[in-house]
């Protein structure tokens, strides 16, 4: 058995691919963790991101493909699948070997797990662009917490970053520790195991009571539909919603 054990993020993935697809020896394996305990008589080999190497593996993509197959690509390395590896080595040999007509190849198993696996990464990111609420700070400072399934929050700072444009704001995946910040300038995604505790501002809690209280009014208990709100509100959303907190 053939494991390719990786590190560095999706550079070290990549470097991975082009080792795989350099030596003709596609792994039963690829992991960017540590084995607790390696298959009997496997093969581990350790790779460290090379960036020439990632940089052709990119190059060959855009291409055949152009920015949306290295758009895929990043949409795919933010999954939470826990086949996403081979999912992703086994796109990027189709694309190398079919080209553009990777994007027509329905009946392919192949192509068709990593675009059911980047849909449901952009799909979250469709969601979290509405579900997401900011509440202001003692400190002035907006904030926001969610709970994602696949890590999407890279992808959610750029549309913030211009919707909030003049002021600073802190969105926290608080499943993966991850701080994301803008200074009214720039912004960064940080980890960082430290809860940032903050206190909502007087007008914020104000505007939160007001609200929830309106939420409450407009509902008719006697019509009451759970099952229709989860379809249209998954439960997993709705631990950081304002009218659902007690």
């Amino acid at each position: 058995m053939l494991i390719y054990q990786y590190s560095g993020g999706l550079d070290g993935f990549l470097t991975a691919v082009f080792e795989a697809y350099r030596t003709k020896s596609i792994p039963d394996l690829m992991t960017d963790g540590q084995l607790c305990e390696p298959p009997l008589l496997a093969q581990i080999v350790t790779l460290r991101p090379d960036e020439a190497k990632s940089l052709r593996v990119e190059r060959g993509i855009y291409a055949r493909l152009g920015m949306d197959g290295l758009h895929h690509l990043g949409y795919a390395y933010a999954s939470c699948d826990p086949e996403r590896n081979r999912k992703m080595l086994y796109w990027i040999l189709s694309v190398f070997k079919y080209g553009a007509e990777v994007q027509k190849r329905y009946q392919d198993p192949n192509v068709m797990d990593f675009c059911d696996m980047t849909a449901r990464v952009t799909l979250e990111i469709y969601h979290m662009l509405g579900f997401l609420r900011f509440a202001q700070s003692k400190e002035g400072l907006y904030c926001a917490e969610f709970a994602p399934d696949n890590n999407i929050l890279p992808f959610l700072m750029p549309h913030f970053t211009h919707r909030f444009s003049d002021q600073p704001f802190l969105i926290r995946d608080v499943k993966r520790n991850l701080y994301g910040i803008y200074n009214g300038e720039e912004w960064k995604v940080l980890a960082s195991d430290e809860k940032i505790s903050l206190t909502p501002s007087e007008p914020e809690q104000v505007f939160q009571s007001l609200w929830k209280e309106y939420f409450r009014s407009v509902s008719i208990a006697a019509r009451e539909n759970r099952k229709l709100q989860d379809s249209f509100l998954p439960r997993r959303y709705r631990a950081f919603l304002t009218e659902m907190r007690t």
